[in-house]
Formats: structure tokens, sequence, C-alpha cells
């Protein structure tokens, strides 16, 4: 029985011990519990580092559909100068110039080759809606496909004479011959129509290269004149006007443009409304005008980052000043204006298609 008792006692004293492990491990356990909490909750007060922007310490390179020292350089080079610093990251912003098929090598360019990731920007030409449209020969781009990032401009396009020749308004072309020097492209067309329509004796002259080429043939006498923009006299050659070195024929607008209202502009010579419709399908790119426009595919957040970017820059006040100083006309467009205005080019009308294709 002493035996019995004593070892229940000891069974007692084990239990007791085991018992009072058993708190000791319930309480390690709990401060753990507890420890593992304050610690999740330690590190998920601490902020996870935010990625950097993509376009930090990355360049930007915006083909200008044209050589130096031309309308779409002008407008590349202006906007260049002001866009990075409206990006995240303020990224470096370099012009490069893609001369070459009076601008059709850049477009081309611009989709098919040019990088999607948000580093490859164009200021193109402007017809490239009608380009479509009319299935010239060269064309290796979906104008619907392109991101459009917004228009800096418009820009009504033009016909000149140097002051040394005879001619000084399209009557003197019905009566005489008036040699155009031409880099090939569009601008041809609004010639052509008017040698059909009014009955001008326009003659092209192809093979120059750039604008500049064909302006110096002009300077030079080898043509009596060729093509350029109301932006261009306003800007890059602004002592041709102030000089009177040149008379303007024609501009191949929608309408008279506020800076030259004297000047005739193309639409005015359609007698018929089928003529009409033709003009106007012609002129519609001055509403496009001087655009950036980005590669097909670029990541949705990035495309979303440039638009921003280039809004913003359009309401600048350091690159309103800068466009200003230098006489460059401003009047902004964004991307879905322009996509409609390439859309209504696209959907004219099979006579309009037939007769402009008709003039190439």
């Amino acid at each position: 029985m002493r035996a019995c008792h004593k070892h229940k006692k000891s069974f007692g004293a084990l239990f007791a011990r085991l018992r009072e492990n058993d708190w000791t491990m319930r309480a390690i356990a709990a401060t753990a519990v507890a420890f593992g909490v304050m610690l999740a909750m330690s590190v998920a007060a601490v902020p996870a580092p935010s990625p950097e922007p993509f376009f930090k310490g990355k360049n930007i390179t915006i083909y200008a559909g044209g050589p130096a020292g031309g309308g779409y350089d002008f407008y590349a080079r202006l906007i260049a100068r002001h866009l990075g610093r409206h990006l995240p990251g303020a990224p470096g912003v370099m012009v490069s110039n893609v001369p070459g098929g009076g601008g059709l090598i850049a477009v081309n360019l611009m989709y098919n080759v040019a990088a999607k990731d948000g580093t490859a920007l164009g200021v193109v030409r402007q017809s490239v809606a009608k380009d479509q449209a009319t299935q010239m020969e060269g064309v290796r781009f979906d104008v619907l496909k392109f991101n459009w990032i917004g228009r800096i401009g418009a820009n009504v396009e033009l016909s000149y004479v140097w002051h040394t020749t005879p001619i000084k308004t399209l009557e003197d072309v019905r009566r005489k011959e008036t040699l155009l020097a031409s880099v090939g492209g569009s601008l041809d067309d609004f010639a052509l129509v008017l040698n059909e329509m009014i009955g001008t004796r326009f003659k092209i002259v192809k093979g120059y290269h750039s604008t500049t080429e064909g302006e110096l043939a002009v300077q030079r006498g080898e043509v009596d004149g060729s093509y350029s923009s109301v932006n261009a006299m306003a800007t890059i050659h602004k002592d041709w006007m102030a000089n009177e070195l040149v008379r303007i024929l024609v501009q191949f607008g929608l309408a008279r443009h506020s800076a030259l209202p004297e000047i005739p502009s193309i639409v005015e010579f359609g007698e018929t409304s089928e003529d009409r419709a033709l003009l106007e399908f012609l002129a519609s790119s001055s509403a496009v005008g001087r655009t950036v426009v980005a590669p097909p595919d670029v990541p949705a957040e990035r495309l979303s980052e440039l638009r921003d970017a280039f809004n913003a820059t359009m309401v600048d006040p350091e690159f309103l000043a800068d466009a200003g100083k230098i006489g460059a006309e401003i009047s902004p467009l964004p991307a879905d204006e322009l996509k409609k205005i390439m859309a209504r080019t696209l959907n004219a009308s099979a006579t309009v298609l037939a007769r402009a294709r008709a003039t190439h």
C-alpha cells in the first residue's frame, strides 16, 4: 500500500510537471504567433519600392519625314525640345531625319521597322490616309493601326513660283506652261487636277530628292516654282515673303488660310458637286497637318503616358513661348479626332477614289 501510495505521488508530480510544461508550450506558441503577426504587420507597413519609370535613362527618337530644314523637321525639333520633361523619367528626345519618297519612306519605317516600346515617334507626311485610300504605290502601312499621339498644328500646303518668272496668277498658268519641281507624292495631284478642271498648264518635273533640292532648283531658274506650306512660308522662308521673292498661286486647304486671305483655295475651283467632292478629298490632309505618331502595338500604358505628355506639352507655357518666337502655328488636336479624319478619308465614295487614283 505504501508502495502504491508512493507511486501515486510520483505520478501526480509527473502529471503536474507535464501540465506545467504544456502551459509553457502553449505560452511559447502563443507568443510565437503574436510575434509572427507583429512581424507580418511591420513588413506590410513598409511600402514596396516603386518600379522606376520605363522612360528613365532612355532616349526617344522622333523620325522626321523629310530632310533637315524642312517643315516636318521644323515641327519635330520644336516638340523634341519640350516633350521629355512631361514624361515619367524625363527621357532625352532627339530627332532623326528620314528623307526620300516625299516622306513615304519615313511612314513605312515607322510602321514596319521602328521600335514598338514607346521610344520611337514620328512626324510624318500629312497625306497618309489619302495615300492609302488611293492605293498609292509604295504604301506599306494601315493608318488606322498606327497609334496617333496628337496634332501639333494644321498645315495648309500651296504652290508658288519664283519672282523672276512672268507667272503671277493661275490665269497666267492657263496661258503658259509652268514647271513645278516635285519630290513625288500627293502634292502633284493638286496640279494635275487643276490642269483637268480649269485648264492650267502645270508640268511636273520629278527627280528631286528633297524639298530643299526643289527649292534650290526654283532659285536657280531650272523650274518656275514648286510646293510649300503656309507654315513653312511663315517660319523657314519668312524672308521670301518679306522680300516678295515668291508669288503664291493657290493654297490646298478646305478654306483660305487667315494668313493668305487673298489667295484662292483649291476647293473654290469645283464647279460641280462631284468636282468639289474630289477637291475636298484631296485637301482633307490639311486638317491632319503636323502630327506625332507611334508605331502599332505599343503597350497601352506606354501609349497613355505619351499622349498625356503630348497634351501637357501643348499647353506648356515654355513650349508655346518657343513656338511663338519662331512663328510656328499651334492648333492641337487629340488622337481620337485625328483617327476620325483618317476614317472619313478612307471611307470616301468610290467615285471620288476612282478619280483621285486616276491623277497618279
